[in-house]
């Protein structure tokens, strides 16, 4: 039976491969709520540029118009902070895989030297087995050829 002899080396990087997979679907998922939420403040920025539009139309006191300005001076430096963080979180999930990328290929030369140990392993026992067979093949020969020349006596 074969039994590469760095296996647990191989566990070990199966296992972080296995992590860094991980960490990098949750980035992806932090990335993905990151975006609904910025787009999510865009709409309310459109929005309230729309209300204002319509209720300057109408008629509105200098004072309410101030406060909408404030609200969508608030909304843009929160579009922008989101924007920070995006960037930010953008930033980790191309390092995070660049190591997964890394990891993946230690442990596809772990396997590779595997899969060369086990090639190996198995021309060695087809080789014994074929002397094996050879060596029956002789003895079974010898035998028939002593027992004819004892018959022939």
């Amino acid at each position: 039976m074969y039994t590469f002899n760095m296996q647990t080396v191989l566990d070990h990087r199966q296992y972080t491969e296995d992590k860094l997979k991980k960490d990098l679907a949750e980035i992806r998922q932090q990335a993905m709520a990151a975006d609904r939420q910025i787009q999510l403040l865009k709409n309310k920025e459109i929005d309230t540029r729309t209300s204002l539009k319509v209720e300057q139309a109408q008629g509105l006191s200098s004072d309410q118009v101030v406060a909408y300005h404030h609200y969508l001076r608030r909304l843009s430096d929160s579009i922008a902070r989101q924007a920070a963080v995006i960037s930010e979180i953008r930033d980790r999930e191309l390092k995070k895989q660049d190591e997964l990328l890394e990891a993946m290929k230690k442990r596809q030369i772990l396997e590779k030297l595997r899969e060369q140990g086990l090639d190996r392993y198995n021309q060695m026992m087809l080789k014994k087995e074929m002397t094996f067979i050879d060596e029956m093949a002789v003895n079974q020969f010898a035998r028939k050829t002593i027992e004819k020349r004892g018959e022939g006596q």
